[in-house]
């Protein structure tokens, strides 16, 4: 037997404000006549978006950005193998500072990860906070590299990454115009703290994921070069490097690595 649903019942304002008033998360509420507006906060802000808001966000990253969460996955992995089995063959010969080169790259990998993943969550300014430590990483490693007693300074503590960043750029190409970018627009307080951007689905892909991407793109693509460097003495098969002798090494980039390249950074065509 088929029974009517019962109509759900249309609750007046005033019912409204006072189970919102009554809801043990009650933080305040601001009535703004001015602006025609009630106003409620709640205590469990940060839970709902942790809980309602961000899965949401995240399918929808997910949905319009399938294409470069592949990519950047491809170059994350070709950094994982040089990295991991880098360290294992340093460890068989006892280098040390490649030991500590591959730790460095291995959780540069992971800030790279959280990057990709906030911006994932719908944070637009954040991934480039994150980012800029990863250009240090490279500049460490290039200057153990460069610099004979580079490690030894790092190993007595008395390294300041700041002043290694010049090594960086001697490794991989604009370097210092890219740690200039994530320096001067993200991590340093400028007029892009003060715009609010709230959580909300992505819809297309706008020039805020494009530039976003773009930089976890040139942060990643960066991070292999260094990474090849780091270890072209221990593997064949090194796209950007050609081992010139024992102690000398040039950077070089086939035609073949060219047209990757162009490809990889398709997305930020018509915004550099």
């Amino acid at each position: 037997m088929k029974t009517k649903k019962q109509k759900r019942k249309k609750h007046t304002r005033e019912e409204l404000i006072h189970k919102k008033l009554m809801s043990p998360y009650h933080l305040a509420a601001v009535i703004d006549d001015e602006n025609n507006q009630i106003r409620f906060y709640s205590k469990d802000m940060l839970l709902k978006r942790i809980k309602k808001d961000s899965p949401k966000v995240s399918r929808s990253f997910d949905r319009i950005c399938h294409n470069e969460i592949h990519e950047i996955s491809d170059l994350f992995s070709r950094i994982s193998f040089l990295a991991s089995n880098g360290y294992y063959i340093a460890e068989k010969v006892k280098d040390d500072m490649r030991i500590t080169s591959s730790q460095l790259i291995i959780n540069a990998l992971s800030t790279i990860q959280a990057a990709l993943e906030t911006l994932r969550l719908g944070y637009i300014l954040q991934p480039g906070i994150l980012l800029r430590s990863v250009i240090e990483t490279i500049s460490t490693v290039a200057y153990f590299i460069i610099v004979p007693e580079g490690f030894s300074i790092y190993s007595d503590g008395k390294l300041d990454a700041n002043k290694t960043i010049k090594y960086g750029k001697q490794v991989v190409p604009d370097l210092g115009s890219f740690h200039g970018i994530l320096s001067n627009h993200y991590v340093h307080i400028n007029e892009i703290h003060t715009q609010l951007s709230g959580l909300t689905e992505f819809n297309e892909m706008t020039d805020d994921l494009k530039i976003n991407l773009g930089l976890i793109k040139a942060t990643i693509w960066s991070l292999f070069v260094a990474t090849e460097f780091a270890f072209c003495s221990y593997f064949s098969g090194i796209n950007y490097w050609r081992i010139i002798s024992e102690n000398e090494i040039m950077y070089q980039e086939s035609e073949d690595a060219k047209k990757w390249k162009s490809d990889f950074f398709k997305i930020i065509e018509g915004l550099v």
